[in-house]
């Protein structure tokens, strides 16, 4: 099913081929990955917020909460493709400013000033800082993922993160490459159970051929 012209208008989903400048800009994020031994894309993700970032209030504060949880998931959809593809993929928590599950020797939180390089703005204000874009202003949660892979690879698989992981049962079915002439399906399940807490879990179900 295409998305929905509503989820497109509320993310920016932009990709960053990985050159020898960008890599000295993440080094010793993610440990144990040569970002120039083969293709490498960043991925970034912005969701749209009703509140500014940096109007502080309660409502603020469980939007944000919300948003949050929502880059997760997407991000976790977007890598679970990858990993039906045995190709690496990780994205970096937007919680804890740290890789999903790369060891790392240091944070990337969401107004560092590395993703000047990615295309947003860091605003200084004096008691904090803000992340801005040409698209949503100070009105976004944003986070990325790092991909071995080349824009052109990656290109297709970008409505999985332009698309909300929200209410229904989503079903991502993705093909494994053909090896020696023997082939497998593999479904991805993600089941989505939205309460009050806005949980989901994700559920990965191998099918023989």
């Amino acid at each position: 099913n295409r998305n929905s012209s509503s989820d497109l208008r509320m993310c920016d989903v932009r990709v960053h081929p990985v050159t020898k400048r960008l890599a000295r800009n993440f080094d010793g994020l993610l440990q144990g990955i040569d970002l120039l031994g083969s293709n490498h894309v960043v991925v970034t993700l912005a969701l749209k917020t009703q509140h500014r970032q940096t109007a502080m209030s309660p409502s603020m504060l469980e939007e944000r909460k919300e948003r949050q949880a929502e880059l997760v998931e997407r991000m976790k959809c977007f890598m679970a493709h990858f990993d039906a593809r045995d190709v690496w993929c990780d994205f970096i928590d937007p919680f804890a400013g740290v890789p999903f599950r790369t060891d790392s020797s240091t944070t990337l939180a969401e107004c560092d000033e590395r993703y000047r390089s990615l295309g947003f703005e860091i605003l200084e204000l004096g008691c904090c800082k803000a992340l801005c874009d040409d698209k949503f202003g100070q009105c976004l949660v944003m986070t990325s993922a790092f991909v071995r892979a080349s824009a052109k690879e990656v290109a297709d698989t970008l409505s999985i993160l332009e698309q909300a992981v929200s209410g229904e049962q989503t079903t991502v079915i993705t093909n494994a490459a053909q090896t020696a002439g023997q082939s497998e399906l593999v479904a991805q399940a993600v089941v989505n159970e939205h309460s009050i807490g806005n949980q989901a879990a994700l559920l990965e179900v191998q099918v023989e051929p």
